[in-house]
């Protein structure tokens, strides 16, 4: 994205925002903006640190930036660690115009994710119980009125998301190799990674009747549904001596099973880990209890989006044209192949 060339113009785009939220001297820092195509910077601004958000071109939806602002000012009212989300501008609208898309602003907060290598119990138990006050607050968000919200009171009804993923994988190839084979970018393929995508082929193949039966049956049982951030990903915990210091990137939240946050982050963070996954369920009940349909169903969320990350992984990898960003695709994927291949391990 090209951002205005002069200052006067940096200035003039956030003119919607009080003169302490704007940037200094209109300097902003490119950030990497993860694989959703919005482009991300930060901004060092009188009144402390910010980020900007430029939504992709084909994002168009500024009752959507307004529900993750309510939620997010709600959340920070409520729980006892920072929540990042669109903060109200003059206007009191949480988005603005950048040309021809929309984008927003909210608190750069500090810290580092958890190093997934060896994660230290003391920083699982603070991530859980810091997932599980946050799920504990969004059990009485009242939202506000507004057009085709994804974000609800909670209550008792169906996962959105395992409904979802049982409409896709019904449809999803196993095959892979011929989207594979005819796909624009497959000159740049070595031998090595391609037989990275016969190994997920094989686990597709393994995996995919047994997510199937259990999606089926689970995807229609009642269980509790909440204002959840559904993408909970190991980076968007952040940790500043050990304690969790702030959560980031909700931008996908929605009302939906408290499962789809713990199996995201425990997933991302300890892998197949049976003993891992066990003490951080542990830390997260001290807080808020699980259900029984809930804990039921956890290994069912974690495989179903095993399967199809990995594959949406792929395809984003094959799209992507810049090279940190393949090159951080191609690590998450074989993550991804490496836990589906060694799925049998994890116990709870």
């Amino acid at each position: 994205m090209d951002l205005p060339k002069t200052v006067s113009e940096i200035e003039k785009m956030f003119r919607l925002y009080k003169p302490e939220n704007r940037p200094i001297a209109g300097k902003l820092q490119r950030l990497t903006g993860g694989f959703s195509g919005a482009d991300v910077y930060s901004f060092e601004a009188l009144s402390g640190k910010y980020a900007l958000r430029v939504w992709p071109a084909n994002f168009t939806s500024p009752d959507r930036i307004q529900e993750l602002g309510l939620l997010a000012e709600f959340l920070n009212h409520n729980v006892s660690i920072p929540v990042a989300g669109p903060l109200r501008n003059l206007q009191d609208q949480f988005s603005f115009g950048w040309n021809t898309r929309l984008a927003h602003i909210e608190p750069f907060l500090n810290g580092q994710p958890i190093d997934s290598e060896s994660p230290p119990r003391t920083q699982m138990t603070s991530a859980m119980k810091f997932l599980a006050e946050c799920h504990h607050a969004c059990a009485n968000y009242m939202p506000t009125v507004i057009s085709q919200p994804r974000i609800l009171q909670a209550g008792w009804g169906y996962s959105e998301s395992l409904q979802y993923r049982l409409r896709l994988l019904n449809k999803q190839d196993d095959e892979l190799k011929g989207s594979f084979r005819s796909h624009p970018n497959r000159l740049i393929i070595d031998e090595n990674f391609q037989q990275l995508i016969d190994q997920l082929s094989l686990q597709l193949q393994l995996w995919k009747p047994v997510v199937l039966q259990n999606l089926q049956m689970q995807a229609q049982q009642l269980r509790p549904v909440l204002p959840v951030f559904r993408d909970v990903w190991r980076e968007h915990l952040l940790l500043v001596d050990g304690q969790v210091s702030g959560l980031i990137d909700i931008n996908a939240s929605s009302s939906d099973s408290v499962a789809c946050d713990l199996t995201r982050y425990l997933g991302s963070v300890l892998g197949n880990d049976s003993e891992g996954w066990q003490a951080a369920l542990e830390a997260y009940q001290t807080v808020r209890p699980l259900q029984p349909v809930e804990w039921d169903s956890l290994l069912t969320f974690d495989l179903s989006n095993l399967l199809l990350s990995s594959t949406g992984c792929l395809e984003r990898y094959l799209s992507a044209t810049e090279e940190s960003v393949r090159t951080s695709l191609l690590a998450r994927l074989q993550c991804y192949v490496h836990r589906l291949k060694t799925y049998h391990q994890l116990q709870l």
